[in-house]
């Protein structure tokens, strides 16, 4: 233990009061994301109570604890968020250091192919509304989109039937330009 308990405190303090975004840069980009909606709104999207919002305000200071658990919960990207002019490294399965002995990597692996299988159940329906082949192609883009519109920002009935309908256009201009 060091003997400079006021080094200690002082970096201990830093710590704790170090912020990357102002609240007015934070504020920016949840409009950037949300549009010009009210500051409660804003709030109100991402969980966040408004006393501990009215706090924010008082001090001119963001807690990060509250805004990271209000972004994940809304399913907005951290990376976006705090950095979004940087190209971030996310590493593949392979250079992670993971104990193989809980069986926690084939556990995940099951719950993942289980949503997979349970979305491709909910898209179904409108490759067959707007008689699209059920092609890998067609089938990824409609789980795609199924599963990104899952954070409740655009309706999933909304988002399948717009690109379902799109699909159905590109579909029939396929096989117009293969008569021809």
């Amino acid at each position: 233990m060091s003997n400079d308990a006021h080094l200690n405190s002082t970096h201990r303090l830093q710590k704790s009061k170090a912020e990357m975004l102002s609240m007015e840069e934070c504020v920016t980009r949840l409009k950037l994301y949300y549009g010009d909606q009210s500051l409660a709104s804003l709030m109100r999207y991402l969980g966040i109570p408004t006393s501990t919002y009215s706090n924010w305000r008082k001090r001119g200071t963001v807690t990060y604890d509250h805004l990271v658990q209000g972004l994940i919960r809304a399913g907005i990207s951290l990376d976006w968020f705090f950095a979004p002019q940087r190209q971030l490294d996310y590493p593949r399965p392979s250079q992670l250091h993971l104990a193989e002995s809980n069986g926690g990597g084939y556990q995940r692996q099951q719950n993942d192919t289980n949503e997979v299988l349970a979305a491709l159940a909910e898209v179904k329906p409108y490759l067959q509304r707007y008689q699209l082949s059920e092609t890998q192609v067609n089938q990824s883009l409609l789980l795609q989109t199924y599963l990104a519109a899952r954070a409740d920002h655009v309706s999933v009935d909304f988002a399948l039937d717009k690109v379902a309908q799109a699909l159905r256009v590109c579909q029939k201009e396929q096989e117009n330009a293969a008569q021809d």
